[in-house]
């Protein structure tokens, strides 16, 4: 019998315990869990389908050196997250300048992914990294408030202004948006 039934039942907490000790199996599993949407993640972040590819792949590789370093009496996912957010950081201070006009490809990968349209994806895109990370976090890849506090090492007041601050500015890049078709 597999163990895939068991695996797929345990909470993400336990599966980091096993795969700390070494339990490839749930450690595959827990990758299987996230793919989605730390794909989503990178792909919000670089806006190049193949780029994300690359870097979800090297958040996971991330993942599996750091397990060692991970507090099992702490919450999983703040702490993933956080490795994640480091890791995308780095990665586009070595390796990706943003593109600075979506590609045909990035616009429709986004929108199959997130049903969102272009204008929203270029949105998202010119906002500064200290208010595109919070955003994402909290809507693409879940993370309450509090665990983006813990993420971001930033107090939740810090994170709810961020977002504040992120919210309004998207809201004004679509408008702008807005009225530039409506004038054309």
């Amino acid at each position: 019998m597999s163990d895939a039934p068991r695996s797929e039942a345990l909470p993400a907490g336990q599966l980091v315990r096993q795969a700390t000790g070494g339990d490839i199996g749930d450690f595959e599993e827990l990758i299987r869990r996230l793919q989605r949407r730390v794909y989503g993640f990178a792909f919000q972040h670089l806006r190049d389908r193949h780029e994300a590819h690359d870097l979800t792949q090297e958040i996971f590789v991330r993942l599996y050196r750091n397990l060692g370093r991970y507090d099992l009496d702490r919450p999983f996912e703040p702490w993933f997250w956080k490795l994640a957010a480091n890791t995308t950081i780095n990665y586009r201070r070595k390796r990706v300048p943003l593109p600075a006009e979506p590609t045909e490809d990035a616009v429709d990968l986004s929108a199959s992914l997130h049903a969102h349209d272009p204008t929203l994806v270029e949105a998202l895109a010119q906002l500064d990294p200290s208010y595109r990370l919070p955003i994402l976090l909290h809507y693409y890849a879940d993370l309450s408030l509090e665990q983006l506090s813990r993420t971001l090492n930033l107090s939740v007041p810090a994170v709810k202004s961020r977002l504040h601050r992120a919210r309004a500015q998207l809201r004004n890049s679509l408008a702008e948006a807005e009225e530039f078709e409506a004038s054309r």
